[in-house]
């Protein structure tokens, strides 16, 4: 009995050393699994902590979220539409979906007596942003855009209509978060171009009508470039980049040294020249003009969306530097110019009511919507910029989830520039042209040159949100325009013209 008894204690002894040893394991774990825990935390608690540039999103936690598509690390990103609009124009532009405002023809011509309908689905876009992070601190973001707005010779409405893709934008992003720097590299829009927020070279903030010239005193351009801009504080932005200029002349088209051009000014001196096509191979088109341009356009751009409670506000200002660029008897000569211009889109009632501001003034003829001239030539070479004034106004009503109600309102106005040399008038807008056949149907061309100095627009539309769940978006919408185009005063009057345009849209956004 005395040693069952001793054995037993012995048995007891062993299971509570067993018990103290599994409570000190026990006991270690937890405080690994604390440790883990904490440095968890303190990750979690780093990455809110860093600031994210306003040109992205930040990554979900799951990269292959819905409506996303994961490669190699890279999430890749699908947008765009599937459209047909519907034409109706009182005058004839023989145009497409985008309204050629400057050339409404007046009673000279015979488009100005017959309408044009017609359907097109060459606004259907496709778009993928591919965004990858590098590290902790440096996001890449590659985007590219596609329509069908291009047209080939073939490109014809007789049978098959073949329109051609074209590249609207195709540009690489790096944005560093911890120093707040961006940069871009590639064709995108113009930094003068109105954005929705901060620096944002793929969120402009467009009028959201029909009309693929959108509305007159809206300034916009899609050119290849680089853009650098600096985050300063939450609400600041200052940007500046450089991009591909280009000039467009009136009445200064002299494609070779030699060849004299007739405009409504006269002939040219054969000894001047503004532009140049691409020879064979060049990737040029060789009906499209090349000016002689020899440095790039410098845009720097301030932009500020500051926090007004529920209330969204962005004000933006920036100025463009321009160089015109001829030469003439055996010699260059180079015209500095300098535009300015801003924007500013507000939240007069949050959800319900936005306001959208557009002001520019400065040589900005190719930046137009109309489209102007950025500048002619007098007879002996001399260049002779066109300054013009541009706004718009625009009001959205989102009357309900799915319906919204716009106006907008904008004219485009150009100076007139010329010269002349004795009795001969060179320019634009010169009071010596003949103007006495703008009124007569089929009159000799000669006797309408009818400079326009004036474009100006109202417009009003509906669009609709027909369906939207996990098959896509479906919108319909329609709108009317009326626009006037007003000439300078010349011999035999001042001609004008004008247009009603009604314009039905049908979009299908799958992704």
């Amino acid at each position: 009995m005395l040693a069952a008894c001793s054995g037993q204690a012995r048995a007891d002894d062993n299971v509570t050393t067993e018990i103290q040893s599994l409570k000190a394991k026990l006991k270690e774990l937890q405080q690994r699994v604390d440790q883990e825990a904490r440095k968890t935390r303190q990750v979690e608690a780093q990455a809110k902590a860093a600031p994210m540039p306003a040109t992205y999103k930040a990554l979900p936690v799951d990269p292959c979220a819905v409506g996303k598509v994961c490669y190699k690390g890279i999430t890749l990103t699908f947008g765009g539409w599937v459209d047909l609009t519907g034409i109706y124009r009182s005058r004839n532009l023989a145009s497409d979906t985008g309204s050629i405002y400057n050339f409404i023809p007046y009673p000279q011509s015979r488009n100005y007596y017959f309408p044009e309908t017609r359907f097109s689905a060459r606004q259907s876009r496709f778009s993928v942003l591919a965004e990858g992070n590098v590290d902790a601190d440096t996001h890449l973001a590659g985007y590219g855009e596609i329509d069908f707005e291009g047209a080939a010779q073939t490109a014809n409405s007789v049978t098959t209509n073949s329109f051609n893709p074209r590249m609207r934008q195709l540009s690489l992003e790096v944005d560093r978060t911890d120093l707040g720097l961006h940069f871009l590299a590639g064709q995108s829009w113009s930094l003068n171009t109105p954005m929705k927020a901060g620096i944002d070279p793929r969120g402009i903030d467009a009028p959201g009508v029909i009309d693929f010239e959108l509305v007159p005193g809206f300034l916009a351009a899609r050119q290849p470039g680089l853009r650098v801009w600096q985050d300063i504080g939450s609400e600041f932005k200052l940007a500046a980049s450089v991009e591909n200029a280009q000039t467009s002349f009136f009445g200064g088209n002299v494609p070779t040294v030699g060849t004299p051009a007739v405009g409504p000014q006269g002939v040219l001196n054969p000894n001047l020249q503004v532009n140049l096509t691409g020879p064979g191979g060049s990737f040029f088109n060789n009906l499209n003009n090349v000016s002689l341009n020899q440095v790039p356009d410098v845009t720097v751009k301030a932009a500020w969306d500051p926090r007004l409670g529920p209330y969204k506000l962005h004000v933006e200002a920036w100025g463009l530097y321009r160089q015109l660029f001829d030469r003439f008897n055996n010699a260059n000569h180079s015209y500095d110019t300098g535009s300015f211009g801003g924007h500013i889109f507000a939240e007069l009632i949050p959800k319900t009511l936005d306001l959208q501001l557009y002001g520019a003034r400065g040589v900005l003829g190719r930046f137009t919507a109309s489209p102007f001239p950025d500048a002619t030539v007098a007879q002996d070479g001399t260049i002779l910029p066109l300054t013009m004034t541009a706004a718009a106004v625009g009001l959205i009503w989102h009357a309900t989830p799915s319906l919204d109600v716009y106006s907008y309102a904008g004219l485009e106005r150009a100076k007139a520039a010329f010269a002349n040399v004795g009795t001969v008038p060179f320019g634009y807008g010169n009071p010596l042209y003949n103007n006495t056949g703008c009124f007569t149907e089929n009159s000799p061309a000669a006797t309408c040159n009818g400079n326009t100095k004036e474009v100006r627009q109202v417009t009003a539309g509906i669009y609709d949100t027909i369906y939207q769940g996990k098959y896509g978006t479906l919108k319909a919408g329609v709108q009317y325009s009326y626009t006037q185009r007003l000439a300078f005063d010349g011999v035999g009057g001042a001609p004008k013209t004008d247009d009603n345009i009604v314009m039905t849209q049908v979009r299908y956004y799958p992704f």
